[in-house]
């Protein structure tokens, strides 16, 4: 069984180019999680590529063992400090977990 963790984020900047940067800067805190937080399986951010504006910016994918490994990347020190980078930049956040 694996847990997919998908959390999609519409980013504050004002241009392409602004949300570009911000995109940059989470998938830069968001990707050493994969090395540093154990029960991370997999991990990869992307950015969007069509219809900038209408669709949101930033898309994480990650995966787990389980609702505990979740559990565990999300009180994870490394991960809260993603986190607050994030914040910085967001504007608004949609997540869904199910199993693969």
């Amino acid at each position: 069984m694996t847990l997919r963790h998908i959390v999609t984020w519409k980013l504050s900047g004002e241009s392409r180019e602004a949300r570009d940067v911000q995109a940059a800067e989470i998938a830069a805190a968001l990707e050493p999680l994969i090395d540093s937080v154990p029960s991370v399986r997999a991990l990869s951010v992307h950015r969007n590529e069509l219809f900038d504006g209408d669709n949101w910016d930033v898309t994480l994918v990650a995966d787990f063992d389980d609702a505990e490994g979740l559990a565990a990347y999300a009180t994870h020190p490394e991960h809260r400090a993603a986190g607050a980078i994030i914040k910085a930049h967001a504007v608004g956040r949609v997540a869904t977990d199910f199993i693969v």
